[in-house]
């Protein structure tokens, strides 16, 4: 007898036909060359399983690979069905699946039916590719036993697919340690949103990429689901009036749901599933605290094993959840049941929660339940561990879900409310005292501070702020309203209004720890950040970082990670802030990482993060790395947050400037100052802003802007440096660099300021030396000391900010004998790397500015010369004879200290004059 006669022979003899051979497809099945490209790898390893719950695309994913080009292997395949769990049919039917790929028939001479199958898998000449599809059927059946013998004893030349629901008990665990199994579930059969699109646009259907996504995550990928969508979406009217109402009730999924999974489930596990659906997640105990039952974890992982949507939701399979349309189900089945009544169900949930703290999903269960005032005590109890946490949003929603009359009768929670409102910028819950910090624009509110005496790092000697457990504290301040209270000092920087409120809640953390409440280190924590914050932004750096790292131990010594990364951001900030960049990189890596493990890189907790960071890689020179710091600032700074923000804009501007977009820079520069003027007390980084408004000014030919910018605070020696520097770039463009040379000589000695300010004082003076008395030996000891200066922290921006005159007495400087030679290299490649357009010697030693003030039909003349025309032409537009023409270019040369058009116009558009 031949193959093809004991073929047909066998075929006739199974009470099924037809069960053997791929499977007939439907017109419209989507071809996913992703999953393709799996199951070719996959048919590498000896055996690979695919399981998914019903409808998940398992037969026709199969079939329609073993029907593309991706498959190059022969199949053979097998559709099992209840009856096989008996050996005598199953494997008959297994061997005539593969009889036409064996090169002569095999007898059944074998009281064991496995014998001859495997005989004949030992006589193929060719690999062959066996798949065995709803293999679930032969759970807990003999023959499982027998299939588990002949996997762990495969010829070479065949390749097994087992395809189910689930998998019966074979050694799954073994061939997956060997190398031997290649697995996919059904978040590999998921169909993501671009083939969702694919397949409804298959079927006839067109949404858009918004809808697609909404309908990928509505059914988490099921193809069975989307088949059904894509049919209803065929005749609706609109696709988003239909995609909000397809749920797991819908018509349609409920049937397929109730016929394909539930109706496999025994009555008292469907009960099971009823009772636990109120919960989003369950675990064991929350499960038998529902039910009643003592076995909930075992019908979990039943229910989870066999795919029955009920999926383990975490790494150690103790949490499970319901795909979300089969919640949908038993939900809408769950409202039509008196005992136990929904609600009833949810207060039991809401009491778990809260046992085992978790606060917020007890709310939403006593919410649910219609407990208000469960859930008004639930939030009382928990809303600072989620404000501590960040989580304000999350504290916003919780709000809003009680009714208005629950909160605005209740003290605590009408301060949460406001507290929030102003951390959030929500201006419509707050009162109108309230509303400018919380709602509007910062640059648009307040007015502009008349600024009457500069005020600079000598702060740190000012009174302090100590945090005193003994000043007297109204006797009805509640947490919620210090934090009203800190909110508010914080976002208008007022100094004292956070000190107060520190001041406050250190006394009320001494009330509860004596009661043993856990809130009092809290509350001591959250003092002590926000204290040390407000002082490093009105300018006290020394207190601010010691009450940053008090808070960022206490912080740490609960747990509090939120905090800590606050905590640990600001101290970024005051460590720059005093010149030590080595080390706030090293604590701006802890920041970072722990952001980066939390999620919280984009923060509010991170904005000072990032901007400290950008200051640093400024001062660095590397304006790309500055750039890409300031722009995570920017997202995540928490809107109302006026110093920050401010700050943020501040240090744009600089890189900006420092490129040569002197106009760009202006503006960012501005906007800085109008949410700087709505500050209540003076803003740290005052006088810096102040100095580089005038100093840009200048370098666009604004002389009279820039001068009155400066008009209110007059040339003082010993004041900030900043402010010196600026006026000393004011007086040479006066035409009086001796009366400069006085001015920085005196500042360098008894001024203040940052390092970088110093550096900046200390270069132009040595610039001004050099042009003074050319190879000037004072020129080279002065900057000299700017390299002994910065070269410990890498300070190069400073030498930056001057152009290629640097450059001169750099390279005089080497030839002293300097004992920073790699910080002058770094210098001078950064000069090259920053600013080429600046290195043609152009630049004057004036920040960049002119010598004077282009006069308008200068502007004018400078305009028309961008464009290439001889002097005829350019006098014609202009109406001016060619004699007065060459005058003005000579005066427009003099005054940019260029010698011809082109490097005019080089210069005029680093100087954002074109």
């Amino acid at each position: 007898m031949d193959a093809a006669d004991h073929f047909t022979r066998l075929e006739r003899s199974i009470p099924f036909p037809g069960r053997a051979g791929t499977p007939v497809l439907p017109a419209d099945v989507l071809t996913r060359p992703r999953l393709f490209d799996r199951l070719t790898n996959a048919v590498k390893h000896p055996v690979t399983t695919i399981t998914a719950p019903a409808g998940w695309g398992k037969t026709q994913l199969l079939a329609s690979w073993v029907r593309s080009s991706s498959c190059v292997i022969d199949v053979c395949w097998l559709t099992v069905d209840r009856g096989d769990t008996d050996p005598n049919r199953f494997w008959p039917a297994m061997l005539a699946a593969i009889s036409p790929k064996l090169s002569h028939s095999v007898e059944n001479e074998s009281d064991d039916p496995v014998v001859p199958m495997f005989e004949g898998l030992a006589t193929l000449r060719s690999p062959i590719l066996l798949i065995l599809d709803d293999i679930h059927w032969l759970d807990d059946s003999v023959v499982e036993e027998e299939l588990s013998w002949l996997l762990a004893r495969l010829p070479p030349l065949v390749h097994v697919i087992l395809s189910g629901i689930y998998l019966p008990r074979l050694p799954i665990s073994r061939l997956r340690v060997e190398g031997k199994l290649h697995a996919l579930t059904a978040k590999d059969l998921s169909f993501n949103t671009a083939e969702v699109s694919a397949m409804l646009a298959e079927s006839g259907v067109k949404i858009s990429a918004a809808a697609a996504e909404v309908l990928q995550v509505r059914t988490e990928g099921w193809s069975a689901g989307l088949r059904l969508a894509a049919l209803a979406l065929a005749e609706a009217e609109s696709s988003e009036q239909f995609l909000q109402n397809f749920t797991g009730d819908d018509a349609d999924v409920a049937d397929y749901l109730v016929s394909e999974v539930l109706a496999r489930i025994p009555v008292d596990l469907q009960d099971f599933l009823l009772r636990t659906s109120v919960c989003e997640v369950v675990t064991a105990d929350l499960a038998t605290a529902l039910t009643g039952r003592a076995d909930s974890y075992e019908v979990l992982r039943w229910m989870a094993k066999r795919n029955l949507f009920v999926i383990a939701d975490t790494p150690r399979k103790d949490w499970f959840r319901y795909h979300g349309m089969f919640a949908e189900l038993l939900r809408s089945r769950l409202k039509l049941q008196v005992d136990p009544s929904a609600a009833t169900l949810h207060h039991t949930a809401s009491r778990w929660f809260a046992d085992h703290n978790m606060p917020v999903a007890a709310f939403q269960h006593a919410c649910n339940a219609a407990r208000w005032r469960d859930a008004e005590a639930l939030l009382v109890d928990n809303w600072l561990q989620l404000y501590l946490d960040g989580q304000l949003v999350t504290v916003q929603g919780l709000l809003r879900q009680l009714p208005d009359t629950v909160v605005s009768t209740n003290g605590e929670l009408r301060f949460v409310q406001i507290a929030v409102a102003l951390a959030l910028g929500e201006g419509g819950v707050v009162n109108t005292s309230d509303a400018a910090l919380a709602g509007a624009p910062l640059e648009t509110i307040g007015v502009r501070r008349t600024p009457t005496q500069p005020e600079s790092a000598a702060l740190d000697s000012a009174d302090r702020h100590p945090l005193s457990t003994d000043l007297p504290i109204d006797p009805d301040a509640t947490t919620a309203s210090l934090v009203v209270d800190l909110e508010r000092g914080r976002l208008s920087g007022d100094l004292n209004v956070v000190a107060t409120a520190a001041n406050g809640m250190a006394t009320l953390s001494q009330r509860y720890e004596s009661h043993g409440s856990t809130a009092a280190n809290d509350l001591r924590a959250l003092a002590l950040q926000q204290l040390g914050t407000t002082e490093y932004w009105v300018g006290r750096r020394a207190d601010g970082e010691g009450h940053l790292r008090e808070a960022l131990s206490a912080s740490r010594a609960t747990d509090r990670a939120y905090l800590e990364l606050g905590c640990l951001s600001q101290l970024v900030g005051v460590l720059t802030a005093q010149n030590r960049l080595t080390e706030a990189l090293t604590v701006a890596d802890q920041a970072t990482e722990l952001a980066r493990q939390r999620g919280w890189e984009l923060t509010g907790a991170a904005a000072e993060l990032w901007h400290a960071r950008g200051w640093a890689a400024y001062m660095r020179g590397n304006l790309d790395a500055a750039e890409q710091h300031l722009a995570a600032a920017a997202t995540a700074v928490r809107r109302q947050d006026a110093a920050v923000g401010a700050t943020v804009m501040l240090v744009r501007g600089l890189v900006i400037s420092l490129r040569g977009r002197k106009r760009e820079a202006l503006t960012d520069l501005e906007a800085a100052a109008r949410i700087v003027n709505r500050m209540a007390a003076r803003y740290v980084f005052d006088d810096y802003l102040t100095a580089e408004r005038s100093r840009v000014r200048l370098a666009i030919g604004d002389a009279a802007g820039a001068a009155a910018v400066l008009e209110s605070l007059p040339p003082q020696a010993t004041g900030p440096i900043m402010l010196t520097v600026a006026h000393a770039e004011l007086m040479i463009g006066d035409g009086q660099p001796e009366r400069a040379i006085a001015l920085l000589n005196e500042a360098i000695e008894v001024g203040s300021g940052l390092v970088d300010e110093m550096l900046q004082a200390v270069i132009l003076l040595a610039l001004l030396n050099e042009q003074e008395t050319p190879q000037s030996p004072r020129a080279v000891d002065q900057i000299t000391k700017a390299i002994e200066l910065a070269a410990p922290e890498q300070y190069v921006q400073p030498f930056l900010q001057f152009g290629s005159p640097v450059n001169t007495l750099l390279r005089r400087a080497r030839r002293a004998g300097t004992r920073h030679p790699e910080f002058v290299d770094l210098v001078q490649s950064k000069l090259v790397e920053i600013a080429p357009t600046l290195h043609a010697g152009t630049v004057d030693t004036t920040h960049g500015a002119l010598v004077e003030p282009l006069t308008k039909r200068e502007m004018q003349v400078l305009r028309a010369i961008e464009e290439p025309a001889s002097l005829p032409e350019l006098s014609a537009r202009l109406f001016v004879s060619v004699n007065t023409l060459k005058a003005h270019l000579r005066s427009i040369y003099r005054k940019m200290n260029v010698n011809g058009r082109r490097a005019a116009v080089v210069k005029a558009r680093a100087l954002g004059l074109l």
